[in-house]
């Protein structure tokens, strides 16, 4: 993640009361601690940057143990150890050989709710040129067709459950062909897309939600400003989520709030003086689901002007700004739900309101 303004590198706070998992520079997952800021890459090692997620738990058991006998077999498909090297840099990728058909391996689950959507990911590939394998279901057999081939690739589902027995399930339904693949940290979560890998082992585990913060010191000018977000959006999503919050001591109080809808597909503006709403906005401007997007919001005394793709839209004016803001949320409602699950790749500032013209040409990608 970059930062355009010298003072928020020095202003920037993490908060996460678990371990992660991220992408690191040479292409492999590798374990953060708590509070580390989980800076994410792509397989060649390209910064992606600052992944901010809510918290999630895997609700498989040993996610990476596929010999454990919780991990149902059906006749014909066998699993063991692998010489080749994980997603991690570990040796704990196993062989899983499938005989073709429905037959492949799966782990009961029996604590989804009936009518929610969960989605199950692996990482897999194939041993030598390309294998077909069927992925499904969350909720019984499916026919979600997956092409693999030789490097490893993350692959997933979505699905909602019903109130009949629940089984991710690998096998190669729908080509119904044999094929030979390497398996790695299976993680079915609620949801409806896979957030970064969570490993467990005898019982479910969980990752904490991250809290993003600035410390608005002397670099920040009250009353007015400038804030583009370079956001890279997570792969599905439901519900509101956030972008930025700016408040003094609570959430309830002086504050502004700029966040999206996904149901309505609307932007959403929210600004209060002490504790009285003076502006709930809708700016109907769409985003796109695993896509990256500039927004630029910038606000003085008498109005607030957010530009998404080159389109810069106003708020009523006429009222003045609260000038006692002392927390900044990045990507979450307070540090706490309502998480973006997506990457923040830069943010820039400046202690002024800039012009429409300048927010218009800042907010294209």
């Amino acid at each position: 993640m970059g930062l355009r303004y010298q003072p928020l590198a020095a202003s920037i706070r993490f908060a996460r009361a678990s371990f992660k998992l991220i992408r690191g520079e040479d292409g492999l997952l590798e374990t953060l601690g708590n509070d580390q800021p989980g800076f994410d890459h792509d397989a060649l090692g390209r910064r992606l940057g600052l992944l901010i997620e809510a918290s999630a738990t895997n609700l498989l058991r040993y996610s990476t143990d596929f010999s454990n006998a919780l991990w149902e077999k059906n006749a014909g498909v066998t699993v063991g150890p692998s010489a080749i090297m994980a997603p991690d840099g570990s040796n704990n990728a196993m062989l899983l050989d499938l005989p073709g058909g429905t037959d492949g391996i799966y782990q009961n689950v029996g604590s989804l709710v009936s009518g929610e959507t969960y989605s199950f990911a692996i990482w897999m590939r194939a041993v030598s040129g390309t294998a077909a394998i069927t992925l499904g279901g969350i909720d019984g057999p499916s026919m979600h067709a997956i092409s693999l081939g030789e490097n490893w690739q993350r692959v997933s589902i979505a699905e909602p459950a019903s109130g009949t027995t629940r089984y991710p399930k690998i096998s190669t339904a729908v080509s119904g062909i044999p094929a030979s693949v390497l398996i790695w940290n299976a993680q079915l979560e609620a949801g409806p897309a896979p957030t970064s890998d969570i490993i467990s082992n005898g019982i479910p585990a969980s990752r904490a939600a991250e809290g993003v913060t600035l410390d608005p010191g002397d670099w920040f000018a009250q009353g007015a400003g400038t804030m583009v977000f370079d956001l890279q959006t997570a792969s599905a999503w439901r519900g509101i989520w956030r972008i930025v919050q700016l408040y003094s001591s609570s959430l309830d109080d002086d504050h502004l709030d700029l966040g999206y809808d996904s149901d309505a597909g609307q932007l959403r503006l929210s600004l209060r003086r002490d504790g009285v709403p003076i502006v709930t906005q809708s700016l109907y401007g769409g985003l796109s689901p695993d896509t990256r997007h500039r927004i630029a919001l910038g606000w003085e005394d008498d109005g607030i002007a957010v530009a998404l793709g080159g389109v810069v839209l106003t708020s009523p004016s006429g009222f003045a700004m609260p000038r006692n803001f002392s927390n900044i949320v990045l990507g979450s409602y307070g540090g706490t739900d309502k998480h973006m699950n997506g990457h923040l790749r830069n943010l820039a500032y400046w202690p002024e309101r800039l012009s429409d013209a300048r927010l218009a040409g800042l907010s294209v990608v």
